[in-house]
């Protein structure tokens, strides 16, 4: 990740991070926020473990950047950071809101947690789902995890309301369109999705392939392999849902930032950022 989008990043975090007041005893000088933060986008992007961080990048030890990286999880940093992106992309018309495109994908998880489950396609090992809300260009608005062993279609409300707080600090309206697959195609949820006013483009339960949603469903796939190009993100090695969905959210202002600064249409060949050999 270019140091210059490392910079441009942390402006737009940094005034959501809370600020520290400095010990009356003294004692060693605080890390400074900044070099924390690249301590942070390190260890996302290249999947170390956080004692694994190398002193020479000068972010301080891996404690301290977890310390940190816990104290703004907390505060919901990373969250607000990534709706201030969603809203900046909207402005410049970066965003396609006619439609919406969700889906989820599995994932091994090796620590449990209560926001882990056993996988009933990968023979009950314990793992999670990611679930992804798209723009028709396949940025990220809605970004949770959860167990794997909950069905799609038991997420799509909470994801809708999600959506929905999204759209309204855009002050733009909801979607016109909502794609999705066959996990998704129950009459309940069909039935949900017009009730916010929104059109289904959904395959129902047990109808044939070959629905041709595929045409434009794909950017959703496009995203779920964005995601993974941040190595921490392969596997969950989080025994907290709140630190794993976090990590989630840092990688959400990653891409938009990247997307934001590109400035470039989106189109098949653009890659939100490139891992370091």
């Amino acid at each position: 990740m270019d140091s210059l989008l490392i910079e441009e990043l942390w402006a737009i975090i940094s005034p959501y991070v809370p600020v520290s007041t400095p010990s009356p005893k003294g004692g060693r000088p605080r890390v400074p926020d900044r070099d924390c933060f690249r301590g942070i986008l390190f260890v996302l992007r290249e999947g170390i473990r956080w004692k694994s961080l190398p002193k020479e990048m000068g972010c301080g030890s891996g404690s301290t950047c977890f310390r940190r990286y816990q104290s703004w999880t907390a505060a919901g940093v990373w969250q607000k950071a990534h709706r201030f992106l969603v809203a900046v992309l909207g402005e410049q018309g970066y965003l396609n809101l006619f439609r919406c495109v969700v889906d989820s994908s599995s994932l091994r998880a090796l620590q449990g947690g209560e926001h882990t489950g056993p996988n009933p396609t990968d023979r009950a090992k314990n793992g999670l789902k990611r679930h992804l809300v798209t723009d028709a260009n396949g940025l990220p608005l809605v970004v949770e995890i959860g167990p794997a062993n909950r069905r799609d279609e038991q997420w799509l409300p909470g994801l809708l309301w999600w959506l929905w707080i999204m759209v309204r600090a855009l002050g733009r309206q909801l979607p016109k369109v909502l794609q999705a697959d066959r996990g998704y195609g129950f009459e309940w949820t069909l039935a949900l999705v017009l009730a916010w006013g929104i059109r289904p483009q959904v395959a129902e339960r047990g109808s044939p392939h070959g629905s041709g949603l595929g045409r434009t469903r794909f950017v959703v796939e496009r995203t779920h392999s964005w995601f993974i190009r941040f190595r921490r993100l392969i596997v969950c090695h989080e025994r907290s849902g709140e630190h794993y969905q976090g990590f989630y959210e840092l990688a959400a202002c990653v891409i938009c930032a990247r997307r934001l600064w590109d400035g470039r249409q989106t189109d098949d060949n653009w890659e939100p950022f490139k891992i370091a050999a």
